[in-house]
């Protein structure tokens, strides 16, 4: 029996991270039935404290700058986010990273998400992200991203070393792939989230949402006033109430509610997008559980979400409805032809597949 370890952002309280990493962890077991699969509980003492941390001490003054209290006010209620959903971690396997041993697993899986956005504070330095230091013999990756890194950025040497040492390597979108082919020679393949690899359709652990009737789910911090204005009116000609998910403290005033990250399980807030009439998001694993549970969607990026999303968009011919400037109205009337939409998926989640199968095999 082989122990294998994944190592991605899980152990953060993020609907989205959280659904991945417990996606990556049913595929892999299902792939390697007889060997150890768990997730590592690890996360660097920097993005810890983003979740954790107590104190703000990022501005100037801090002693007596107010942004410092209005800061560490706003730190201590993530963290009790953070720790009441802790529990959910106890779902799926996982071990702590055992410091200076030299072999804890065989093989670690690095990703998925955007752990190898090395710009951002809470990744810079992290050699672990790129496999030095996690204790494997062998270390691969699947579907991990660079986020907005540009490809002619400067990269660490920490960054160059641990790709190059990987056994294989995967990413999951087309900007990666460019910066790892520049950085080894290498093309990396281009592989799917893992959400897609799951059969979340037929999950028993999806609940059924506490919602008495039809209802539009919104999930996200940024919309536009014309979505805004869009959604409320469609929702009151055709008898819908307008839901929406806590991602990060959102509380909007046209919803008719609010499902609070503290009163939903991972779980249920699946089951809101599994039955929701339709979805507006503005986030990365909004758009993707809304493909999943084939949804019409309204999708309103940042261009941090877009530059996630976009090759998944392009690769399933959204481009017009999800990207381009449309009205709520005509993005909420297209045809949405998920037989289609489907077919494209099926042969990349083959190939998707077939590159984990083949890189958990190889010795």
């Amino acid at each position: 029996m082989k122990k294998i370890g994944i190592l991605t952002n899980w152990n953060v309280p993020n609907y989205g991270a959280y659904l991945q990493a417990y996606a990556m962890q049913k595929v892999i077991s299902g792939l390697c039935p007889k060997d150890s699969v768990v997730q590592i509980a690890y996360l660097n003492k920097k993005h810890y404290n983003m979740y954790y941390g107590f104190w703000d001490f990022r501005h100037r003054l801090f002693v007596i700058n107010p942004k410092t209290y209005i800061g560490s006010l706003k730190k201590m209620m993530l963290r009790r986010k953070a720790i009441a959903f802790q529990k959910y971690y106890r779902q799926i396997p996982n071990a702590k990273l055992q410091e200076g041993e030299v072999r804890q697993f065989d093989t670690v899986v690095l990703g998925s998400d955007i752990i190898w956005a090395y710009t951002m504070e809470h990744n810079s330095g992290d050699e672990k992200l790129f496999g030095i230091g996690v204790g494997a013999d062998r270390v691969i990756s699947y579907a991990p991203s660079f986020g907005s890194v540009d490809v002619q950025a400067e990269v660490p040497s920490y960054v160059a070393e641990g790709l190059k040492k990987m056994a294989a390597v995967s990413v999951r979108e087309e900007n990666s792939a460019d910066i790892v082919e520049k950085i080894t020679g290498k093309r990396p393949q281009v592989v799917l989230d893992p959400t897609f690899l799951w059969d979340f359709e037929n999950d028993e652990n999806v609940s059924e949402p506490s919602a008495s009737k039809a209802y539009i789910l919104v999930y996200g911090s940024f919309f536009s006033d014309n979505l805004i204005n869009g959604v409320v009116e469609y929702a009151k000609r055709n008898g819908l109430t307008i839901i929406c998910l806590d991602s990060l403290g959102d509380k909007f005033k046209w919803c008719d509610r609010t499902v609070s990250m503290k009163n939903m399980t991972p779980f249920e807030w699946l089951g809101y997008f599994k039955r929701a009439a339709a979805v507006m998001t503005s986030t990365y694993h909004g758009l993707v559980f809304s493909l999943i549970f084939k949804k019409p969607i309204i999708f309103h990026p940042t261009k941090f979400i877009l530059d996630k999303a976009e090759d998944l968009i392009d690769c399933l011919h959204l481009r017009e409805v999800l990207i381009e400037d449309r009205t709520f109205a005509e993005k909420i009337q297209y045809h949405w032809d998920y037989e289609l939409i489907y077919e494209r998926l099926s042969s990349v989640k083959d190939e998707s597949l077939q590159y984990l199968k083949g890189a958990l095999a190889d010795d």
